[in-house]
């Protein structure tokens, strides 16, 4: 808990008790008419019309509106119509009391890898809003700039800590966990390795199904941040090029299991060419425009209140792209903020 008292102190839990508070209250009035087996149990119905091309198979509101990587598309539209198999694997966060889930599923699209990420809103047990990303696999994580090599390594369930409910009296509220969530986008937004978030010991984290710390390192070559922990690579000063994290949400937070599904932005204003890491190194940065990923990210949040395990669908999107919803809690950025950048 020492972990927690520590982010209060930097101000951060005070950004967020108001509106989860208000939420909270509005929530505690009534029962939730939906909960996990439920939203779960709509996740697939909506998957099995997506299949199925015919969003009347599912039960989605009159007037939902459908984005697929930020951009608004008329149902069917997009994986709608290109969808032809999902696998078994399944990593869902299930929020009775926000009416929200998020999940994220692997499929094959005309014969292609595909891995989706999706938050759906639910009110009365209709689908309201459906929010997805899909991340065509290519051979690179992000099939955008990045030269990292992809290797999938989901399988077919998700890691034990994202499905272990946590012990009763060692689970965290929703404040703390959207807070400890938080501190990871603060960490990395022109991070100089002076905002560490904390990571548990075994920490781990895959982007698009691929293992992106703890890699090992090639032999000879001088280990990098894909080739260290969380803690390490993060305080090393690794990822200063991530400039801006903005539109940061919490989409739906699970404090049984803590979990927390967030949409977030990274941009790379293309401005920094290279940097001194923490041991004296110069890392070089290899792109040379500005670029943004597009996110949907998973954490799971250990007893302990430390980040144990991190999941990411991400894709390269126009730079400055906007999410298109307005969603969830909202979490300002200090370099947006700085920049004058309208988030919503």
């Amino acid at each position: 808990m020492k972990t927690i008292q520590a982010l209060r102190s930097a101000g951060l839990a005070l950004l967020l008790a108001a509106p989860l508070l208000i939420a909270s209250s509005v929530h505690a009035a009534a029962k939730p008419d939906c909960d996990r087996a439920c939203l779960e149990g709509l996740a697939e119905k909506y998957l099995s019309a997506m299949l199925a091309h015919d969003p009347a198979k599912a039960p989605i509101a009159r007037g939902t509106r459908y984005t697929e990587n930020a951009v608004e598309l008329p149902l069917p539209d997009g994986l709608w119509r290109t969808v032809e198999s999902f696998g078994v694997y399944r990593l869902f966060v299930a929020d009775p009391q926000a009416g929200s889930i998020g999940f994220f599923v692997k499929a094959q699209e005309n014969g292609a890898a595909v891995l989706v990420a999706t938050r759906l809103k639910v009110v009365k047990q209709q689908i309201t809003e459906i929010e997805s990303y899909a991340s065509r696999l290519t051979g690179t994580i992000g099939g955008g700039p990045s030269s990292a090599p992809r290797v999938d390594q989901l399988g077919d369930a998700p890691r034990k800590q994202f499905v272990t409910p946590l012990p009763a009296d060692k689970r965290h509220t929703r404040e703390q966990l959207a807070t400890i969530a938080n501190s990871y986008f603060s960490g990395l937004e022109n991070n100089t390795g002076e905002k560490v978030p904390p990571f548990a010991d075994d920490c781990f984290r895959l982007e698009n199904g691929s293992q992106t710390t703890g890699r090992p390192a090639e032999p000879g070559a001088t280990p990098g941040a894909l080739n260290m922990g969380c803690r390490e690579a993060f305080g090393m000063g690794y990822y200063r090029e991530d400039t801006r994290l903005r539109n940061r949400r919490i989409l739906a937070v699970d404090d049984e299991r803590g979990l927390v599904y967030t949409g977030v932005f990274f941009d790379h204003d293309a401005t920094v060419r290279s940097y001194k890491l923490k041991d004296g190194r110069t890392n070089t940065v290899r792109n040379t425009a500005p670029w943004t990923w597009g996110i949907h990210e998973i954490f799971e949040v250990n007893a302990e209140g430390k980040i144990s395990q991190v999941e990411a669908v991400l894709l390269a999107v126009p730079y400055g792209t906007r999410p298109g919803w307005t969603t969830g809690v909202h979490l300002p950025s200090p370099q947006a903020q700085k920049d004058g950048f309208k988030e919503y």
